[in-house]
């Protein structure tokens, strides 16, 4: 009996060439039929290494040559990359993830009063509104600042929140973050835009002079860093408790998926993580 079922297992592990071949074949035309499916929404510069059905087949694992995975339907028209979902059409891949939370979006900061915020008004007639979550010591943050003027000239209203990366308060010590001091400087002031700007270009130009310090760093450039370092810290320490809605608009960023600065949220709620130069912004949000 032993001999009868090793016979009867060996016999079933037998896979014909001809089978083999066939097997193959499929893999290598599923492999091009989703490689060309990204390739028409991201590009030729895309290839995909290998293709292997999950899931009890419901679902693809995508391995691209440079060893990014992701996930596709079995009809490769809908695929699952950093836990969003995506759709593929013929006009390019859309986030189906993203496209939910719009609406959602567009609600909440709806609700957020103009003067929670610091709000730069575009030039004569308003073409489009954009909410930014920010924070001081981030660099490309700073760097969006600059656009802020060409941003106003092309009709584009900037409404800032909000948003210091390090949080409200230190987890190991308890104490409140510079990142919150620092914004919560700007929205106790009575000309909050002026002292946006101030904030920014102060830490700008202190991030600037940091990278040159050097024990062999000329004098002059020693005394402008101590002289801006001292400003910071004067601004800091006049960082008083004045009802700001620095931590609910934190809150509110992480709600609307938020994960760092600057993030720049459309009115009907289309989230654009990261830096983007001003006209380009606005070719964005349709402002020719």
């Amino acid at each position: 009996m032993k001999k009868t079922l090793m016979a009867l297992v060996c016999g079933l592990a037998v896979v014909s060439p001809l089978q083999a071949e066939e097997v193959k074949s499929a893999t290598v035309d599923l492999t091009k039929q989703v490689e060309g499916k990204l390739v028409s929404a991201f590009g030729p510069r895309l290839k995909v290494r290998e293709v292997s059905a999950v899931a009890n087949g419901q679902m693809l694992e995508v391995t691209l040559v440079d060893g990014t995975v992701m996930h596709m339907t079995p009809d490769t028209n809908n695929f699952i990359y950093r836990d969003e979902l995506y759709q593929l059409s013929a006009t390019g891949p859309v986030n189906m993830t993203q496209a939910r939370l719009n609406p959602k979006r567009a609600d909440k900061l709806a609700a957020v009063a103009d003067k929670d915020t610091v709000f730069f008004p575009a030039q004569g007639d308003q073409k489009a509104l954009i909410n930014v979550f920010t924070d001081i010591d981030c660099g490309y943050c700073q760097k969006l600042h600059q656009e802020i003027p060409r941003l106003n000239e092309l009709g584009v209203s900037v409404r800032y929140l909000a948003y210091p990366r390090a949080g409200i308060k230190s987890p190991q010590t308890g104490l409140l973050t510079q990142s919150y001091q620092k914004i919560n400087y700007v929205w106790c002031q009575d000309d909050r835009k002026d002292a946006m700007t101030n904030m920014k270009t102060s830490q700008r130009e202190l991030s600037v002079l940091g990278r040159r310090m050097s024990p062999s760093a000329p004098e002059s450039t020693q005394e402008q860093f101590r002289a801006i370092q001292a400003q910071m810290a004067s601004m800091i320490d006049a960082s008083k408790d004045c009802g700001a809605p620095i931590a609910a608009q934190y809150a509110l960023g992480g709600e609307l998926g938020v994960t760092g600065t600057p993030a720049i949220i459309t009115q009907d709620g289309q989230l654009f993580p990261g830096y983007m130069p001003a006209d380009d912004l606005a070719a964005r949000l349709g402002i020719n």
